[in-house]
């Protein structure tokens, strides 16, 4: 009665055999890494014991890994090349200063050419300047912020070497809705003021959440104190407080990208229906978002919209921000949204609009991406011409740490070298050789499948022979 149990155990160490040699098999098959694909020429403009090059963005589109790590430098003999990639989005906590601002409600303008009074007073004592609320100049005790045609913010002082702020951050009580209009001046003593393009602060209440612009852009240079007036007074919101965003002193400057602008494609093919209205982005490569923002060529247009994105055009989508993008013609001049600030890698972008929003135009919308990109420096050595190889999916990092190629590389950075990339090239082997290895994959695919197959009917085999012979009997009692 044991003679099955026996044939069942040899059946049951031929199956996971079989297993164990197929997986064994296709590990060493897939453990082949996959060449480079893509090449393209280095041009030294500017020679140097260390030489820095911007990588455009047709490095990202060639690049087969998201993070570059598949990037090789080679020289003339085919030898590898020192080299490390500088990273040019810092930390978010790191990359912008927000100060908070102080807001004084704004009193009524007189009428014709009168000055309008300020609301606060100025002291000044030595190097201390002091700003408090004037008593002339504050609105009276039946005109309370809410009635007030707009407000004073001081920015306060800059210290030395601070950067002016680019733009402020609003924040409101109420309503849950509106669209408000708004012209701004700024002045750096409160006696001579300059203006600046106008805009839109709007929040508007949607199924996927509140879409909202709270930017005021800011002129270059723009002084210590900005007057923003409201075009609308009733529909204006009750500001609370507001910020004034420059960048992060101290930052290291990085070449940035000249700023990318995509037209819309087609929608990819799906199972899932596509949200009304969409539009679609292909960046050709998966760019680190600065921000982005919808362009239009003309015309009066308000789209609150959600933006999507994902690296492959097989991932799903992801949220990646929100905000109302707007195109406002008033007086002969047009006002546009100031860009919606982003932190994200995305190579495909979906625009879905708020479902009671007019439909996007594909002639008339562009995406204007900015993206500030790597850089890469290399040490000079090996022979000339150098090259630029990419797109090899399971390559290791090939990137040294800076700190390990430069030694001392806030002073060395001064003396380095500037060098250029061509165009990529694809080597038409490696690409018969691609093709292959997808053949060989889906080869792959099916031998685990059959393996897995023939286990699992070996399997099912033992236990219909097992539970046919049925149970060894039992020992006789003592």
């Amino acid at each position: 009665m044991c003679r099955p149990e026996r044939n069942g155990g040899r059946t049951a160490a031929g199956v996971a055999a079989s297993l164990l040699v197929g997986s064994a098999v296709l590990a060493a098959t897939a453990a082949e890494p996959q060449p480079y694909r893509y090449a393209a020429p280095v041009e030294i403009a500017k020679p140097a014991p260390f030489v820095e090059m911007a990588l455009p963005p047709a490095a990202y589109a060639h690049a087969a890994q998201p993070d570059l790590r598949d990037l090789r430098l080679v020289d003339a003999a085919g030898e590898r090349v020192p080299f490390a990639l500088l990273d040019p989005t810092p930390a978010p906590a790191r990359s912008e200063r927000l100060r908070e601002a102080m807001l004084f409600p704004l009193p009524q303008r007189p009428a014709g050419s009168a000055t309008w009074p300020s609301p606060v007073e100025v002291t000044v004592d030595g190097d201390r300047i002091t700003v408090r609320r004037s008593a002339a100049g504050a609105p009276s005790a039946a005109s309370t912020a809410r009635e007030s045609p707009g407000w004073l913010l001081d920015l306060g002082e800059l210290g030395p070497g601070e950067p002016a702020p680019r733009r402020l951050l609003l924040r409101w009580s109420g309503p849950t809705e509106f669209s408000a209009a708004y012209a701004i001046e700024t002045s750096a003593d409160l006696r001579s003021w300059r203006g600046a393009p106008g805009g839109q602060v709007m929040s508007l209440q949607s199924a996927g959440g509140v879409l909202a612009q709270p930017i005021v852009g800011l002129p270059e240079g723009a002084g210590r104190f900005v007057r923003l007036t409201w075009l609308t007074p009733a529909s204006a919101p009750l500001l609370t407080s507001a910020a004034s965003v420059a960048d992060a002193p101290g930052r290291v400057a990085v070449a940035a990208a000249d700023e990318l602008v995509f037209a819309p494609g087609p929608a990819p093919a799906g199972k899932e229906p596509e949200p009304r209205g969409s539009l679609h982005f292909d960046l050709g490569g998966s760019l680190p978002l600065i921000d982005v923002e919808l362009r239009f060529a003309a015309g009066t247009r308000v789209a609150p919209v959600r933006l999507q994105g994902r690296t492959r055009a097989e991932d799903p989508w992801r949220e990646i921000g929100s905000g109302v993008f707007y195109r406002i013609e008033r007086d002969g001049q047009a006002a546009d949204a100031p860009a919606l600030m982003l932190a994200t890698n995305a190579r495909f972008v979906r625009v879905v609009p708020d479902e009671r929003a007019a439909a996007l135009d594909p002639v008339q919308t562009r995406l204007v991406v900015h993206a500030r990109l790597a850089s890469l420096v290399f040490a000079s050595s090996g022979q000339a011409p150098l090259r630029l190889l990419a797109g090899s999916a399971d390559a290791p990092a090939g990137a040294l740490p800076v700190a390990t190629l430069v030694p001392q590389f806030e002073q060395e950075r001064k003396r380095f070298g500037q060098a250029r990339l061509g165009a990529f090239a694809e080597a038409p082997e490696v690409a018969r050789a691609a093709e292959r290895a997808a053949s060989q994959a889906h080869l792959r695919l099916g031998l685990l499948w059959a393996v897995l197959v023939v286990g699992v009917v070996g399997l099912g085999l033992l236990v219909w022979r097992l539970a046919k012979t049925g149970a060894a009997p039992a020992p006789p009692a003592a």
